[in-house]
């Protein structure tokens, strides 16, 4: 029988590490990190084969200092992996986010298409630069035996996520029309068990590089409004916005409207062919259990 990896996870508490304890607990040995209570400097690396690192600092609703984007997401992501490195562990996996491209999204072009390799510029979003900051020190500290690997993660939804997936579902399940019949967009998203069983892969397979991890295809806000109109059993009057009152929209609101409307897709061919990665569940599916739990 082969021997259990012992991972070290840092940020473990958080909705992308408690998750991923949940499935594997079983399957790795697990050393939890709070790197709010111990510095990197202080960890006992020992007999650890891998590290996924998910401590950040994410976008904040309140905001937060330029500067502490940085200290979380840069400076202890650096600090986290010269130890490591310094402690021979032979595996670093880091979750970035497709925030490093430094593209939102758009209302005209919606067949622009990013990959594993497409040029990453992140302008005026610190936390897609801290990402960005932080990979390019990892890739300095790569070496035959300092592997790096590289998770850049779309919209994740899933039972217990909050955030722009919560609050459509909730607006859904409030309001009996809506103007989200549209198809022309595509948003690439990845449900949480994807992105779990992605991870595994990386860990088990110790494969450097870029990795997207995405849910089986692109989809349009007319497919994520019926998804979640099927999941909460409730039936909607969808609407189509008239172009006038459309782009009146978008020039009062164009972060919302680019959010809702606007195209944001990847591809990612080379993580498949890497990883021999097929997504296990599809939006549909996906979104059933989100709205309603295991069954």
């Amino acid at each position: 029988m082969d021997k259990k990896k012992t991972l070290m996870i840092t940020g473990a508490s958080g909705f992308i590490g408690s998750n991923f304890i949940k499935r594997y607990e079983d399957k790795y040995n697990i050393i939890q990190v709070d790197l709010l209570k111990t510095s990197p400097e202080e960890l006992n690396y020992e007999r650890v084969d891998t590290i996924l690192h998910l401590a950040a600092l994410v976008h904040q609703m309140n905001g937060a200092p330029r500067e502490k984007y940085f200290e979380v997401n840069t400076d202890l992501t650096k600090r986290v992996a010269e130890n490591a490195k310094k402690n021979k562990v032979k595996h670093f996996v880091f979750y970035s986010t497709v925030k490093v491209y430094g593209y939102d999204g758009d209302l005209h072009n919606h067949s622009m298409v990013l990959n594993e390799e497409s040029q990453c510029n992140p302008k005026n979003d610190p936390y897609g630069e801290s990402k960005w900051e932080a990979e390019k020190i990892l890739r300095i500290l790569e070496d035959t035996n300092f592997k790096v690997s590289v998770i850049r993660p779309p919209m994740v939804y899933g039972q217990g996520v909050k955030g722009n997936m919560q609050s459509l579902i909730k607006l859904i399940e409030k309001l009996p029309m809506l103007p989200f019949n549209y198809d022309k967009n595509r948003r690439s998203l990845v449900n949480i068990e994807n992105l779990m069983y992605l991870t595994s892969l990386v860990i088990d397979t110790e494969k450097e590089g870029v990795f997207l991890p995405l849910d089986e295809k692109n989809i349009s806000l007319k497919e994520i409004y019926e998804g979640i109109e099927k999941g909460i059993n409730k039936k909607r009057i969808n609407i189509k916005l008239i172009q006038p009152f459309f782009w009146l929209l978008t020039k009062i609101k164009p972060n919302i409207m680019v959010r809702l409307y606007g195209s944001l897709q990847f591809e990612n061919k080379l993580t498949r062919k890497k990883l021999n990665y097929i997504p296990k569940i599809r939006y549909e599916e996906g979104i059933r259990r989100m709205i309603g739990g295991k069954r």
